[in-house]
C-alpha cells in the first residue's frame, strides 16, 4: 500500500513538473492530477457557499486559476493544500461579491419603498444589522458573515481563515463586542436627537 501511495505522489510530482515546464500534454497532465481532488474540492466549496450551482462555478474558477498559476506552485506543501487554498480564496471572493450584490439589492428595494407608509419590521431589523456589520472592520465583517450568515462552526471558520481555534473564538468575540458597541452608540445618538 505504501508503494502505491508513493508512486501516486511521485507521478503527481512528475506531472506537475511537466506542466510547469510547458510540456505539450500539460493540459492532459493537469486534468489527471486534479481529477482525484474534484469531489473533495466541490464539497469544500459547498461547505462555504451552501449551493451546488455556486460551488460548481467557484470550483471551475479554482481550476482555471490553479492551471493558470501552476508555475507559482513550489512543492513546499502538498498540491492538494495548494488547491484548497485557491478554492478557499475563490469562495471568500465569491461571498464578498454576493454580499455586495445583496446589499445593493436591499438598498434599491428600500429606496423604492421609502414612499410607502408601511414599514416591514423584519426588513428594518435586517437593514439595521447590515448597516452595523458594514461599519465594522473587514476582519470583523468576515467572521460575523461566516458565523451568522453562512452558519459555519468555529472549527470551520478557523480552517477558512487559517487561524487556530482560540484565535478564531477571540476574533468572533471581539467582532460581536464591536457590533454591540456600535448598536449602543447608534441608540444613544438617536435618543439624543429625539
Amino acid at each position: 500500500m505504501h508503494s502505491v501511495d508513493s508512486n501516486c505522489l511521485n507521478s503527481e510530482r512528475e506531472q506537475i513538473a511537466k506542466i510547469q515546464a510547458g510540456d505539450p500534454l500539460a493540459r492532459h497532465y493537469f486534468d489527471q492530477v486534479v481529477a482525484r481532488y474534484l469531489s473533495p474540492l466541490h464539497r469544500r466549496c459547498m461547505a462555504w457557499l451552501g449551493c451546488s450551482y455556486d460551488a460548481d462555478d467557484v470550483l471551475q474558477e479554482t481550476l482555471v486559476r490553479s492551471y493558470r498559476y501552476i508555475h507559482a506552485y513550489r512543492g513546499e506543501a502538498a498540491f492538494r493544500s495548494w488547491l484548497y487554498a485557491i478554492a478557499d480564496n475563490q469562495c471568500r471572493s465569491y461571498l464578498k461579491k454576493r454580499a455586495t450584490h445583496h446589499q445593493r439589492f436591499i438598498s434599491e428595494e428600500q429606496s423604492e419603498e421609502q414612499g410607502s407608509e408601511e414599514v416591514c419590521p423584519v426588513a428594518a431589523e435586517q437593514q439595521g444589522i447590515a448597516n452595523t456589520v458594514r461599519n465594522l472592520a473587514k476582519t470583523a465583517q468576515e467572521i460575523l458573515v461566516l458565523r451568522f450568515e453562512h452558519d459555519l462552526s468555529l472549527e470551520e471558520i478557523s480552517q477558512v481563515l487559517g487561524l487556530g481555534l482560540s484565535a478564531t473564538k477571540m476574533r468572533l468575540y471581539r467582532a460581536i463586542d464591536a457590533a454591540e458597541r456600535h448598536v449602543v452608540k447608534e441608540e444613544e445618538r438617536m435618543l439624543a436627537t429625539a
